[in-house]
């Protein structure tokens, strides 16, 4: 076993030592009823950055084959993995990839050297269960030996059947306002195609906004507390698998209090809460552990609004008051009801 990897699994298990109390919940609608929450399965083939085109593409494909018998829903290669020689969108690495996208009915971003006209970009092309490009995201500070020129579309949001996603590339982690734009636009996972481990940055970002990230350089797959999946599994060298529940979320005890209180009086035994964790944070964790629940669904139910939910509400109050020069108060239209 590698380094990086022992270390990915120790994370892992120190992931899972949460304090956890039980509660519950019922009446979600649109729900799997096998399954509490609404999992979905991630891959990080960290095959790494560059090399000879033919041989690495074929190690990816090979990479995707596994993925697809393990039901990913969606796997996600290394920056520019089948190395530098540009090409479009429409070449041959996209198409292969889609390919092995549409046989195992699985998203696969696929991270190429994009050749448009005369300009060449760190592209990583998001390809759908069909088969099909959905769309692509143009890595937008481009490290400076790459010779590629910089994005100028921004950030992008997709949005697949399982959640909102977006993609960053490599050196785009050291500019911390494109990961808070992902979470003013209701990201849920990002994916981060790299050539490198990226390391606390990652585990922060996940943590203060409160999505999962997916790094694919040393494939440590974060979930929304900012921890190493617990779920983790490495059917083959190079490449992790993991089961992510958006559903799972905080929420902020301010003005939250009783409202919880009923929630979990009315819907015994099937919410997990952990008010231990997050305490100095102020942070209510809540996960559902019974088939055919979700958390957010009764939490929308007892108008309680999760943590970016609360947090999104307040920035816009709070700036709009300040432009108008009112003073902040529970008085304001819109404030939080205790």
């Amino acid at each position: 076993m590698t380094i990086r990897r022992r270390e990915f699994m120790r994370r892992a298990a120190l992931g899972t030592g949460a304090v956890l109390l039980l509660a519950s919940a019922t009446g979600a609608s649109a729900v799997s009823a096998e399954r509490p929450g609404r999992i979905v399965k991630v891959s990080a083939i960290c095959i790494g950055c560059g090399g000879n085109h033919d041989a690495k593409l074929k190690l990816a494909l090979d990479h995707l084959e596994t993925s697809g018998e393990k039901g990913v829903d969606i796997a996600c290669l290394p920056e520019m993995f089948a190395g530098e020689r540009p090409e479009p969108i429409s070449g041959a690495t996209v198409s292969a990839v889609a390919e092995m996208a549409r046989k195992h009915h699985m998203y696969v971003i696929c991270p190429i050297r994009e050749q448009d006209g005369d300009k060449r970009y760190n592209t990583a092309v998001l390809i759908d269960r069909d088969g099909k490009t959905m769309g692509s995201y143009r890595k937008v500070f481009v490290f400076w030996s790459e010779d590629n020129h910089a994005g100028r579309e921004g950030v992008k949001v997709f949005d697949t059947d399982f959640g909102r996603i977006s993609i960053f590339t490599c050196f785009d982690l050291n500019f911390p306002e494109i990961w808070r734009e992902a979470d003013e636009q209701d990201v849920e996972i990002v994916f981060w195609p790299s050539a490198y481990g990226g390391g606390r940055l990652l585990d922060a970002y996940a943590s203060l906004y409160n999505y999962a990230v997916v790094p694919v350089g040393w494939g440590n797959i974060i979930d929304q507390t900012g921890k190493a999946a617990a779920s983790a599994e490495s059917p083959r060298p190079d490449q992790y698998i993991a089961e992510l529940d958006l559903d799972q979320t905080f929420i902020h005890q301010d003005f939250t209090s009783e409202k919880l209180r009923r929630l979990m009086k009315e819907h015994p035994g099937e919410v997990l809460l952990d008010e231990e964790t997050y305490r100095m944070e102020g942070w209510r964790f809540l996960k559902a552990l019974t088939p055919g629940v979700r958390v957010r669904d009764l939490l929308s139910k007892y108008e309680i609004p999760t943590l970016r939910e609360y947090r999104h509400r307040s920035r816009t109050l709070i700036n709009e008051a300040r432009e108008k020069g009112l003073s902040i108060s529970l008085k304001l239209p819109g404030a939080p009801k205790p």
